[in-house]
């Protein structure tokens, strides 16, 4: 998902108003800040079982959960350790994902339907504002800034994937657990699969790499 793990975060936020917006929103792209660090300086095939496999998860979100509360010294670890648990389903029905190793990759795939996508994470924002209106909208004020908010992430939604449709011409490939694997990053006629082939990402279309590590060409 793109926007929708920051709806994600606004929904959380209601079910413990005592935990702050700004770590469970870090908390809810977790794997996703993982995987951009891992591809500095250069971009690497395979990081997707560090990243966004189960146990790699699992181990994240534990990892985040306990530094909140070491040094946040507040209440609010169990949601922290929710909103980075909660990356994996979420992130399976737009792309695919890996479980334990890097095979099988599986998930609805709806990056590659981007009306499909932004109706989807659309009414997650959609979902998650109105439980967040109900919990903390008591002025006309406040109701005018959940709609503005809504507004602005449904907006960056539909750009994300009018941008991601234009540049990743992959067709629609949704896979329940196929052990026959399509290549997540874009290779040259020449090139052949890497034996660790990643998966789709949220945090970036996958279209700007290449299986060598380089930029691909987003013209």
């Amino acid at each position: 998902m793109y926007t929708g793990h920051a709806a994600i975060a606004l929904a959380l936020k209601s079910c413990d108003p005592r935990v702050p917006l700004v770590p469970l929103a870090i908390a809810c792209y977790g794997p996703d800040w993982i995987e951009v660090a891992l591809m500095i300086p250069r971009a690497r095939a395979g990081m997707a079982i560090y990243t966004h496999s189960i146990p790699a998860v699992m181990i994240g979100a534990v990892t985040a959960s306990g530094l909140y509360a070491l040094i946040a010294r507040r209440p609010g670890a169990r949601m922290i350790l929710l909103a980075w648990l909660l990356h994996w389903p979420a992130d399976l029905f737009t792309g695919r994902k890996p479980l334990i190793g890097l095979r099988p990759l599986i998930g609805l795939d709806l990056y590659h339907v981007p009306a499909a996508d932004a109706v989807l994470e659309i009414v997650v924002i959609v979902v998650a504002c109105a439980i967040y209106w109900r919990a903390f909208a008591r002025t006309a004020a406040q109701r005018r800034l959940v709609l503005a908010l809504g507004a602005v992430l449904a907006l960056l939604q539909v750009t994300m994937d009018v941008v991601v449709s234009r540049i990743d011409k992959q067709p629609w490939n949704p896979s329940l657990a196929q052990e026959r694997q399509r290549i997540h990053l874009s290779l040259s006629a020449s090139s052949a699969v890497p034996a660790g082939a990643p998966h789709a990402s949220c945090t970036y279309p996958h279209a700007l790499f290449t299986a060598s590590g380089s930029w691909g060409q987003t013209g």
